[in-house]
This record gives C-alpha cells, structure tokens and sequence, in this order.
C-alpha cells in the first residue's frame, strides 16, 4: 500500500527548526519540514553540491544550497513566498519580486548561459530587474 505525498512529504515528517547558512547575507532561520534534498559530485570540477528544500510553517519555501571543492564553499539561502501572480524571493540581504513569466525567462537565460559558459548574462538580467524595482 502507498503513502500519498503530499508536497513532497506525507505529512508526518518532523517540523525542524533549522538555521540555513548564508554568506550573502543573514543565516536564515526555518521551522518547518524538509522536503526535498540532494547532493551530488562533479568529478570535472571536483565540486560537491548539497541542496535542500524545506516546507515553512507559514507555507513559504526555504532554499539552501552549498557548494565546496576542496576548503573553499559558498553557501547560499533563500526564501521563496509564493503569491498567485508572482514569487518573492529574499536571500536575507536582497529581496526581488518577479512575476512567474520573469522567472520562467531567468531560468532559462541561467540554463543557457550555463551551456555557454557565461554567467555575464545572468548577471545583466538581475541588474535589469533591480534597476525597475528602484
């Protein structure tokens, strides 16, 4: 007999109260249940990556993400409000609101500059989208 998930979890996983690292801001602090996670290798670079998702209380999405080769890491976290027309989504020192078309558009610049190789892309898009919230 199976379990029917809901959100990722079936809904007896534990409530976690978690601080998420950041080094791009505050840590961010989370009470809620872990929802999904994963951690992979990537033996081109030598770069390991462990991500995680958490469902908050308040029904907001807790991201974190950190990546290290060798002693050097960077670890990131973020939180997703999710609204009918938009997604708000603070890192705990900047918080943007884009509509899901904005997003859909930056997720796919980010895939192919990733595919190019050239991150200055992404970095423009940002700097477009902050310059209209200014």
């Amino acid at each position: 007999m199976s379990k029917k998930m809901v959100g990722g979890y079936d809904g007896s996983d534990p409530i976690l109260n978690v601080a998420l690292p950041n080094d791009f801001g505050e840590d961010l602090k989370v009470t809620g249940r872990l929802i999904g996670e994963e951690m992979y290798f990537d033996d081109d670079t030598g770069m390991l990556t462990m991500e995680k998702l958490y469902r908050a209380e308040d029904e907001q999405l807790a991201y974190s993400i950190i990546s290290a080769i060798g002693h050097a890491r960077e670890r990131r976290a973020y939180r997703l409000e999710e609204r009918e027309e938009s997604c708000i989504v603070s890192n705990g020192s900047l918080t943007l609101e884009f509509n899901y078309d904005q997003l859909f558009e930056l997720l796919a610049v980010a895939m192919e500059s990733e595919k190019e190789s050239d991150a200055g892309q992404v970095c423009e898009q940002v700097r477009r989208k902050l310059a209209a919230n200014e």
